[in-house]
């Protein structure tokens, strides 16, 4: 059974490293996508609901803005407050 030398333990460490980064990358463009399309729903819904209910277009709109806006943030808040130490 071979013994890795030091040198071989340093790449292998750098590597490791160079791939954890990579996937924290990844993890944060997955966490802005998840609230963007969380967002979206939540959009399409406060619009149809207001629109249902006979409001203006005008109204529905802005409905339909602060609902993306309100729960945009709200897992953006979420996802930070559920970060790991």
């Amino acid at each position: 059974m071979a013994v890795p030398t030091l040198t071989q333990l340093r790449d292998e460490s750098q590597a490791l490293a160079q791939a954890l980064d990579r996937a924290a990358t990844s993890i944060r463009y997955l966490k802005v996508a998840l609230a963007v399309m969380t967002g979206t729903i939540a959009a399409l819904v406060g619009y149809l609901v207001v629109d249902r209910l006979g409001g203006s277009p005008l109204t529905s709109i802005g409905s339909g803005c602060t609902s993306f806006v309100v729960v945009t943030g709200l897992v953006f808040t979420v996802q930070e407050k559920l970060k790991k130490p």
